[in-house]
């Protein structure tokens, strides 16, 4: 049977190459190749027929072959599938054998994103997705959103998952933050589909995009192009797959490492043939903990080359005309929303010279807040030196809010908790929590001692009441600090334990405008400081002075101790400035002392240039 099938095979190839009148062309399979076929065009481990249909339309759904001609019927040649082969095995990093092995097998086997796969030799990929021959090549999509602040929105939820309809938000949260990180991109949630750029939806089967989802395993995704001039923005998830989070590798499909490949493809990117890249086609199991999780070398700079990189001016690029018109519609609508919907933060507030009200981790990233007002502090610095509203992110908080008096990320939970007056506001990410706002006693137990924050070895920050006991075995500076009440209390690495002394990593204390570190809870501060918070967070001026205000943060008894510290630190800096004085190649000719170390480092100078030449 599969010698007829393959025998089948081959007169078909010749008859390609025969001219509608019967008439060999020049370029025809001679006859007596015929006995050369398995061992030079076919490859050496034969496919069952079954198998060959496979392979083809995999090939071809991928982007490795063009579709079937409906108007001619013609069969692909099986050169052209030997090609394919070569060029697939190619992009995913094995031997280019053009044979069917067990590698290639259990790579074609393996889940992944839906859509085709880049060639970068052609500049185009195919596209079996549409009958239509004018449509059976896409251009390959190098396209931007064309501003810097996205709106998303998750529209759907599979029907039955382990995963908690928060969980699954939280995740699409998480995603973006990757590639917010090294950007000057910035996402927000909406509501409604009115400004929504990114739209995430889990769909079944058929659902009338031409990208079918197949169940479990198979095509686990897919998202539209910016340039897309239908569906840019939209990101579909099977909706069948077994979707995991912080599980093993074998144990269901990692939502985060999804997210993250397809919400690349929604701001712009293509597959990568990397074997590390996010953009890789394949699905390679979970990328690890999303609360630290940062692109590699490869992504980043693709998509700071689409974006600019954080701290740097926005790059000018071209965009696309359908795109431009859809998003200002976009934009415009977005603006009404948000002039009815949102507070305006008050832009008279400097930050490079105020006291905050509270200071917070949230999610790996530092918030500073000053009434109405926050600013972002990310893994790469500031995000933006403009006031931004508290309410962008957590819009549930009134306008009228009173001055905060603390936030902080529960670490039990992770809930995201907001303390102004007497009252508490519990967040799970952005979403507020039924039957909040709620009196403060009812987040911590009182014993009628001072509350405010503090440090539990257990618990990490937390709301409560301050026990004398607690404070006995900390130094003076700390314990003072504490019981006079302070702004925010953050961990260097809070995901990270020691076994006997809790959370492992420098600890830091703000209170009105300045900050200490702390090696670790409790210990005594760190030499040099208080030093000013916007200087060394908020990208503001340095300032080497301290006002008498920030010395009076704390009592009489630990003020003796800081003045020496400040002092010591003043002796170093002068001495450090010693060390470091840069040298002068003037003749110091009156100093045989100074002529001879000139010599020495004329002569050493001479000597690392002959080495380095």
């Amino acid at each position: 049977m599969m010698l007829m099938f393959w025998t089948a095979v081959v007169f078909c190839l010749w008859g390609s190459a025969v001219d509608v009148f019967g008439e060999a062309n020049e370029d025809a399979l001679p006859t007596s190749l015929m006995n050369m076929v398995t061992s030079t065009i076919l490859p050496t481990a034969i496919p069952t027929e079954d198998e060959s249909g496979k392979l083809v339309d995999w090939l071809t759904k991928y982007g490795y072959l063009p579709p079937p001609d409906p108007s001619t019927g013609q069969l692909q040649a099986w050169t052209a599938v030997t090609q394919a082969v070569k060029k697939m095995q190619s992009f995913a990093g094995l031997d280019e054998t053009g044979i069917l092995d067990e590698e290639t097998l259990q790579l074609m086997q393996t889940p992944r994103c839906s859509l085709p796969d880049d060639d970068d030799d052609d500049q185009t990929i195919h596209s079996a997705q549409h009958a239509d021959p004018q449509n059976q090549r896409m251009k390959r999509a190098v396209s931007t959103w064309t501003r810097r602040n996205i709106n998303w929105r998750l529209r759907s939820y599979p029907v039955s998952s382990k995963l908690s309809r928060e969980t699954i938000r939280s995740l699409v949260f998480y995603a973006l933050r990757v590639w917010a990180d090294p950007t000057l991109l910035e996402f927000h949630e909406v509501r409604g589909p009115e400004g929504a750029d990114l739209q995430i939806d889990f769909l079944h089967g058929p659902h009338g995009d031409g990208y079918p989802f197949d169940g479990a395993g198979g095509s686990v995704g897919h998202a539209f192009f910016p340039s897309d001039p239908n569906r840019a923005g939209g990101v579909h998830l099977d909706a069948e797959e077994d979707w995991a989070f912080r599980q093993p590798a074998t144990e269901g499909t990692d939502l985060f490492t999804v997210l993250v490949h397809e919400l690349g493809h929604a701001l712009g990117l293509t597959h990568s043939s990397a074997r590390r890249s996010v953009m890789r086609p394949y699905y390679q199991g979970p990328l690890g903990d999303p609360l630290h999780f940062s692109l590699g070398y490869q992504d980043l700079q693709h998509i700071t080359a689409l974006y600019g990189q954080r701290g740097n001016d926005i790059p000018t690029e071209t965009p696309l005309p359908v795109t431009e018109t859809q998003l200002r519609h976009r934009h415009h609508r977005l603006t009404h929303m948000y002039r009815h919907a949102h507070s305006h933060p008050d832009s008279s507030v400097d930050r490079c010279n105020t006291s905050f009200d509270a200071v917070a981790k949230i999610r790996g990233e530092i918030f500073f807040f000053k009434g109405q007002s926050m600013w972002r502090i990310s893994r790469g610095g500031l995000v933006s030196v403009r006031v931004v509203p508290i309410q962008r992110l957590w819009s549930a908080l009134p306008p009228s809010l009173p001055p905060l008096r603390a936030v902080l990320e529960r670490h039990t939970d992770h809930a995201i908790i907001f303390i102004s007056g007497s009252q508490v506001w519990l967040f799970k990410d952005l979403s507020l929590q039924d039957g909040f706002p709620q009196p403060l006693p009812t987040l911590a137990d009182s014993d009628g001692g001072f509350e405010g924050l503090r440090w539990d070895p257990t618990q990490g920050v937390v709301w409560g009441s301050i026990r004398e006991e607690e404070q006995n075995e900390d130094n003076k500076v700390w314990r003072e600090l504490i019981e006079g009440g302070v702004n925010g209390i953050i961990m260097e690495n809070d995901h990270q334990r020691e076994t006997n002394r809790g959370f492992k990593g420098s600890t830091y204390i703000f209170k009105g405008n300045s900050y200490w570190k702390f090696t670790h809870p409790g210990s005594a501060p760190v030499e040099g400081y208080p030093r000013l918070s916007a200087s060394d967070w908020l990208d503001c001026p340095q300032d080497s002075s301290y006002s008498s205000a920030d010395i009076s943060l704390i009592s009489q008894f630990g003020q003796q101790e800081l003045h020496e510290q400040k002092k010591q630190t003043i002796i170093n800096q002068i001495r450090h400035s010693e060390i470091n004085k840069p040298q002068h190649w003037d003749c110091p000719c009156q100093n045989t002392a100074g002529t001879q170390r000139g010599h020495v480092l004329l002569l050493a100078f001479l000597l690392l240039l002959t080495v380095t030449c």
